[in-house]
């Protein structure tokens, strides 16, 4: 869709997946435990993944990176670790926690704000099932993003955009926010 149709339609179909999730179950099942993969797995996944594309914020890289992944597992049965520890490599990044957050559990991690409007700031927070899950994301508004980087911990932001204006770009991101 991406390739045909350009960047905004990709992300807006890509969106249209997200009713299609139930969410009931978590991708990954128990190790040793007999269990049919939910249908989720594609429809979350493909989300998860552009997830992590939004965080990588570098095409280029993005597609080089996923052409690399499939040309060193080609023809090989792996297991999930051996994915996490490839994209933690060769990314640069520690995305285990958010792997695991997604994947090994059902529900996704909810961005909680909380607006103090005369005082000119938000409090936000990530409600997550990991504790050590702290996916940066962007806030703000389209024409001035901010990169927030939320814990399990109360922070606050200092910003002069209002409740009704401050957005999360939630096309580029598969999380629920809570306000």
């Amino acid at each position: 869709m991406e390739y045909r149709w350009g960047k905004a339609d990709g992300l807006k179909y890509l969106s249209g997946y997200k009713p299609k999730v139930q969410n009931r179950q978590p991708i990954v099942a128990q190790r040793g435990v007999n269990a049919t993969p939910p249908e989720d797995q594609y429809f979350k996944g493909a989300l998860f993944i552009n997830t992590i594309r939004t965080l990588v914020d570098d095409d280029t890289r993005w597609f080089a990176f996923l052409h690399d992944f499939f040309q060193h597992f080609k023809y090989q049965n792996i297991m999930t670790e051996d994915v996490v520890q490839y994209f933690n490599e060769k990314l640069g990044m520690n995305l285990t926690a958010i792997f695991d957050e997604y994947l090994r559990h059902e529900d996704l991690p909810v961005l909680e704000l909380r607006f103090d409007e005369p005082a000119g700031s938000v409090a936000y927070r990530w409600k997550a099932h990991e504790a050590d899950f702290a996916m940066p994301i962007r806030v703000g508004t389209p024409d001035h993003w901010q990169i927030v980087k939320p814990t399990a911990a109360w922070q606050i932001l200092k910003t002069p955009i209002k409740k009704d204006e401050f957005q999360i770009p939630e096309d580029l991101y598969y999380v629920w926010v809570a306000r």
